[in-house]
């Protein structure tokens, strides 16, 4: 099976030390490495020894790391292919509005593909069971933020969305079973560490939304949510987020109806639009 490196990684992954992870991390979110590169090279890039790229191959049951490389250079070559075939541009335009949208698919599309399915289903629990969410984002952040924010507060009418200028000490303030979510990407806010650390010591729940398995916030979060995208840029990351923003509203709405636990805001500003 040409990727059954992912699914073994994904396996393994809280079971390996934290030079691992960063390892495992980098090949779910850039294979690419690993298909190109050998493993002294590949060690490098991503700040680890050849040692230690090794020991990560073997601890996910291949013999080296060789193995492993044909099996993402397989993989690789056959999403490509088939990306081609799904997109089927019989009259291309060749301009770069085009190649921007279809780079957004190509995002979309692997993470429909790494989605980890487990994770997503504790994140969407949290939320339905916790008396009081508090949702946090800085700068870029800040939209996809407001966004859950203001339609949880619709769905459930529980949901705070977190102001540092406004807000110190509203940690203490909360009441038994609620959680914080945070969306943490690169270049990592400060502000938002100390918060996701903040409520850790205090022992509320933390749900984190990030671009990578080994994020600073990581090292604080109860959930994460780990978006997989070629590059950090601040335009890559919204269409994706967004859409997985979305789809666990979605998920939110259906599992509230199903438990009649929905609030009454819901049906004036959300159902009228028949989602």
């Amino acid at each position: 099976m040409a990727q059954d490196y992912l699914k073994r990684t994904k396996e393994s992954f809280p079971k390996l030390t934290k030079g691992l992870k960063k390892v495992a991390d980098h090949l779910i979110s850039e294979p690419m490495l690993f298909a190109i590169h050998p493993a002294k090279k590949v060690g490098k890039i991503i700040g680890v020894s050849e040692t230690m790229v090794i020991r990560f191959c073997n601890n996910i049951g291949y013999s080296g790391y060789t193995p492993l490389q044909k099996e993402v250079r397989k993989h690789l070559l056959d999403l490509n292919q088939n990306s081609l075939r799904e997109l089927d541009l019989k009259n291309p335009q060749n301009n770069n509005y085009v190649k921007s949208m279809i780079a957004d698919i190509n995002s979309l599309k692997s993470n429909i593909n790494n989605i980890e399915l487990e994770n997503v289903n504790a994140f969407v629990e949290t939320i339905i069971d916790s008396k009081k969410l508090v949702i946090a984002g800085y700068y870029h952040s800040f939209t996809f933020a407001h966004w859950l924010y203001f339609n949880l507060n619709y769905i459930l009418g529980n949901a705070s969305l977190y102001r540092p200028e406004t807000d110190a000490g509203i940690l203490d303030l909360l009441p038994k079973k609620s959680s914080i979510i945070v969306f943490s990407f690169y270049r990592y806010a400060l502000d938002t560490l100390r918060l996701a650390k903040e409520a850790k010591n205090k022992k509320i729940k933390v749900v984190t939304i990030t671009d990578s398995r080994v994020a600073p916030v990581t090292e604080f979060a109860d959930i994460v949510i780990p978006i997989d995208m070629k590059n950090k840029d601040i335009f890559s990351k919204g269409p994706v987020t967004l859409s997985i923003v979305n789809a666990i509203l979605y998920e939110v709405i259906q599992r509230v109806e199903e438990r009649e636990k929905i609030h009454e805001t819901y049906k004036y500003f959300i159902k009228d639009g028949e989602y």
